[in-house]
């Protein structure tokens, strides 16, 4: 009888230890961690330039700690050919001048129903933002400060392929540049994506 009960209280505590506690705590008082990563990929439809619409193609590297805490390296950049020459250059408009826009950054994020189908996954980035044009030979260009909020919602389609929806919001912070300022590279974003990889 001793005998079986001890080997009771062993398996318990076995099955306590082995407990997977990554979902089930919060993050400083989980015991066990679990460490993923993705690759995300995603085009999105951007208002740029306050009143045109362009395009923006982006990369994004993921580390998920826990299936729930998400920190990415992100790289996103105007694809759309915008023209320009009407703000940078009012009085000659017999050259096309084209906007080009790149946005380096670290973000954070928060996926909530994690183990369900569709999940959601607001957060925030924060970084480097650079534009430029080239007119009569010479290329113009300004760095500035981007942050960006945004929400996302995904379909957890299979265990290492996910797609989904998402908006975003770009605030351009110091941006100056002929014409061009802070204003005219904010804008909203509706985005499409992928997902690669472990979560």
């Amino acid at each position: 009888m001793l005998l079986w009960l001890a080997f009771t209280g062993l398996s318990a505590s076995a099955q306590i230890l082995n407990e997977d506690t990554t979902t089930h705590q919060p993050f400083f008082k989980a015991t066990k961690f679990s460490s993923k990563c993705y690759v995300g990929l995603d085009a999105s439809a951007v208002q740029i330039l306050k009143t045109r619409a362009g395009s923006n193609f982006g990369v994004n590297l993921n580390w998920v700690v826990n299936h729930k805490f998400v920190v990415s390296a992100i790289y996103d950049g105007l694809a759309s050919p915008n023209q320009i020459q009407k703000i940078v250059t009012p009085n000659d408009h017999s050259d096309t001048v084209t906007l080009m826009h790149r946005y380096v950054g670290l973000g954070f994020s928060y996926i909530l129903f994690d183990n369900k189908m569709f999940s959601l996954q607001p957060g925030l980035s924060a970084g480097w933002g650079h534009i430029q044009y080239t007119y009569d030979g010479t290329t113009c260009k300004d760095n500035f400060a981007e942050v960006v909020p945004a929400v996302t919602a995904t379909y957890n389609c299979t265990k290492y392929f996910r797609f989904g929806l998402g908006l975003n919001y770009r605030i351009a912070a110091g941006a100056k540049l002929n014409g061009l300022n802070s204003a005219d590279i904010s804008g909203v974003g509706g985005i499409i994506f992928i997902k690669v990889g472990t979560f």
